[in-house]
């Protein structure tokens, strides 16, 4: 693989810090990262993304767990659409949950701003399905 078909940047959302150190690991072991960022709160993650859009540069990634304290993944993606919908085309977003719920499944599904749902732990297949996705989406 190429430097140019790496993923300048993933963001991990995740309030489990022995989660996103083990995402982070499983990351860089597929090879196809340069960069990743991993943020223990929606709304720090929130700031983060205000951040982006002023220096103008955009996760290609994002990984976002369901079940966090104060906002959860649901509430981050209403405000994601709220703030941050023209910058959906640049990115493709996971929900990445231990959910055993399949009413989340299904609302991932049914979501706009949502490209794909997987369950803990993330894997190199699925991060190698939303490589994929992320490539199509920006050459077409």
């Amino acid at each position: 693989m190429t430097k140019e078909q790496k993923l300048d940047l993933v963001l991990l959302i995740d309030d489990d810090d022995v989660v996103n150190i083990l995402n982070t690991i499983m990351l860089r072991q597929t090879g196809q990262v340069e960069s990743i960022l991993a943020i223990q709160s929606a709304e720090k993650a929130l700031e983060t993304l205000s951040t982006f859009q002023r220096e103008n540069k955009w996760p290609a990634l994002i990984f976002v767990d369901i079940n966090m304290p104060g906002m959860d993944g649901w509430e981050f993606i209403d405000q994601f659409r709220e703030n941050f919908s023209p910058y959906k085309q640049k990115c493709v977003i996971c929900l990445l949950s231990s959910s055993l719920d399949p009413r989340d499944k299904q609302k991932a599904t049914q979501s706009d701003m949502v490209d794909h749902y997987a369950s803990k732990p993330l894997t190199k297949e699925v991060v190698h399905t939303l490589w994929k996705k992320y490539v199509d989406f920006v050459t077409t």
